[in-house]
């Protein structure tokens, strides 16, 4: 393994986690209308950073295993943040659309 922007590729994840779930709470606190919940503020911390690990660890592995451009690890740890970040945007987005597909928008007929 090699050291990815100069940095550990271990750290470099904790890093990417980090940064990645702070992001995740910080845009969800300036997306919310009501106050925030303290509990649904460690539940989302605490869910993101098992779902981060799954996610950024092994890209972080492969790429410090192959010999890549500053600019493509660069842009790789990027979309790693950007991932984490928001993924539940992501999911709600899809699946919304996915149901607004599936489901017809048809409305009862008057007489």
């Amino acid at each position: 393994m090699h050291p990815i922007l100069g940095l550990n590729p271990i750290f470099l994840t904790i890093l990417i986690i980090i940064g990645g779930v702070g992001l995740h709470i910080i845009l969800g606190w300036l997306t919310s209308q009501s106050k925030p919940n303290p509990k649904k503020i460690v539940t989302s911390v605490i869910i993101g950073t098992f779902a981060a690990f799954g996610i950024v660890a092994p890209i972080i592995h492969q790429l410090s295993l192959t010999p890549a451009t500053p600019y493509i690890e660069l842009v790789t740890i990027i979309g790693a943040l950007a991932t984490i970040a928001g993924i539940d945007k992501l999911v709600k987005n899809t699946g919304g659309a996915v149901k607004s597909y599936l489901t017809p928008n048809v409305s009862p007929k008057k007489p």
